[in-house]
């Protein structure tokens, strides 16, 4: 079970597996990510069919042997299941309090919060940190909520409890923006997933978050 102290730590090279780029499996990516130093990885799947399980099993291996926490976005059973370290859920996904209960008391349990509004009504209780943006313009997420900007992160992270991690558009050019805005941790797909050469792009976002390989800070 790890301390919120730790918690914070491992947010601030935060990969999500992108399920759009053909011939770039989830696995891989994350292997590229992790050999680049990310801290945490979640798993993020919109088509996740049962045919899909070997392959966050495979991530949740890799995860162990590096020892970076793994979260699932969205599934609560599929994140317990499958061994991960915790689960991610969204405003309109399983409820923070269900998704601690189902997790048990050593899990993390993220939440996306994507304006004032949002963050006053929803139970972080039950959480260890929040996940808010799009910080940035981003094509990423198609249900995307309205950009809310440097300034919406720091009205966020001032009002929240609880540490935050920008996503959105981030990349190695404004990554330390969203740290000197408060932001615990940045969180990245694309930027890594749709590059040509991934491992450099991966390289270059460690450093702009101050993490070395293996995840410690440089």
């Amino acid at each position: 079970m790890m301390t919120p102290d730790q918690i914070r730590e491992h947010l601030r090279f935060y990969f999500i597996t992108d399920d759009s780029v053909d011939g770039f499996p989830a696995p891989d990516q994350v292997r590229v990510a992790l050999d680049a130093g990310a801290t945490l990885i979640q798993y993020r799947n919109k088509s996740f069919s049962l045919n899909d399980f070997e392959e966050v099993e495979a991530i949740c291996r890799l995860c162990r042997q590096r020892r970076v926490p793994f979260v699932v976005n969205d599934d609560v059973l599929l994140a317990r299941a499958a061994g991960a370290d915790g689960v991610h859920v969204g405003q309109e996904d399983t409820p923070p309090r269900l998704a601690r209960r189902i997790m048990g008391p050593g899990a993390i349990v993220g939440v996306s919060v994507s304006s004032m509004e949002e963050l006053e009504r929803t139970d972080l209780a039950s959480c260890d940190y929040i996940g808010t943006g799009p910080t940035f313009p981003t094509d990423t997420k198609r249900d995307a909520k309205a950009v809310h900007g440097l300034s919406g992160l720091r009205d966020i992270v001032n009002l929240s409890p609880l540490p935050a991690v920008a996503i959105g558009g981030i990349d190695p050019t404004n990554a330390l923006d969203c740290f000197a805005h408060g932001a615990a941790g940045v969180a990245v797909i694309s930027c890594i997933t749709r590059i040509e050469d991934p491992r450099s792009a991966a390289a270059a976002m460690a450093s702009a978050c101050g993490v070395a390989p293996g995840g410690a800070r440089s």
